[in-house]
């Protein structure tokens, strides 16, 4: 479980630092996202090593859409709202159990909240250093879920036209957080005018420019999909979350295809660590699903408005 916040958290700060460092004059953006999986096998076990039931997972579309706001902004101050839309669809066919578990997941699931961001930057030891602090709320088909937040500073070790080095520390706000403080290294680093890399921790990519409007890259990524439902069983809680962490090692290519639309598509492997039924908002895991290494493929359309420059 502390894994899987941890992991979250990091994607939510370096999600916010990669938007500041890619294009920090963007001002509003909207993106869509549609992915999928193959089928694979899966075994359920308890969190004391129990083997419950096995089966096969059936995989439908994903779709992900989120949006990013900036309404204010200054050369200190800037504060965002990036609202966002998850629909997944699933089906566990269990093939066999040790016990009855007495529950089914629905195959079609609706997630969506938004996220308030605030960063502010100063100097410290005459470098620059950027706070920010994040709260999100989530909301699924059954109303609300849980909120939770996230604070942290990254200070800017080197920053120029070529490299950023950054190091800083993030902490986690909300119940379901066992421990809250962890580390956060960033990098990027311009070879020459088609070869760079970006390195933020849950994001990895190794980028070559092909032409002005088209780059391609090689990425680990961490993927992180949850979900929300009613097992109405004894012994499980009353409002259940599935949460997942994934590893995606993909190859993926960038189209501008004007000044405000963009195209990513990718494809490549999704190595799971683990799948934990926990209750919603909560850090006690009541089961954990083990998942297979699969292939994966995801299309992103981004709209995007930049200020003047």
């Amino acid at each position: 479980m502390k894994v899987f916040l941890w992991i979250m958290g990091l994607s939510l700060c370096s999600m916010s630092m990669f938007a500041q460092l890619s294009d920090p004059r963007e001002k509003f953006s909207l993106s869509a996202t549609v992915d999928g999986a193959t089928n694979t096998n899966f075994t359920w076990k308890s969190e004391e090593g129990e083997r419950l039931a096995g089966g096969r997972i059936h995989r439908g579309v994903n779709v992900k859409v989120k949006s990013s706001v900036k309404l204010y902004s200054n050369k200190m101050f800037a504060l965002s709202v990036s609202p966002f839309y998850n629909f997944s669809n699933r089906e566990l066919r269990t093939e066999w159990e040790t016990k009855k578990l007495g529950f089914e997941m629905p195959t079609a699931h609706h997630h969506y909240g938004g996220t308030l961001s605030l960063t502010y930057n100063l100097l410290a030891f005459g470098k620059p250093l950027t706070l920010m602090g994040m709260g999100t709320g989530n909301f699924s088909q059954y109303g609300y879920e849980n909120a939770s937040g996230i604070v942290g500073g990254i200070l800017m070790l080197t920053r120029n036209q070529r490299t950023v080095l950054g190091v800083g520390a993030i902490c986690l706000v909300g119940t379901a957080v066992s421990w809250p403080l962890y580390p956060m290294i960033i990098y990027s680093h311009k070879f020459d005018d088609r070869w760079s890399i970006n390195c933020m921790e849950a994001y990895n990519y190794l980028y070559y420019q092909a032409s002005p409007k088209v780059k391609y890259s090689l990425g680990l990524e961490l993927e992180t999909d949850k979900f929300y439902f009613r097992p109405k069983t004894e012994g499980l809680p009353k409002k259940a979350m599935y949460s997942q962490v994934s590893e995606r090692l993909g190859l993926f290519a960038d189209v501008q295809a004007t000044k405000e639309l963009a195209l990513n598509v990718g494809m490549g492997m999704e190595l799971p660590f683990y799948g934990r039924l926990r209750e919603s908002g909560y850090n006690h895991s009541y089961m954990i699903l083990r998942d297979k290494v699969k292939p994966f493929m995801k299309m992103t359309v981004k709209y995007s408005l930049k200020q003047n420059q």
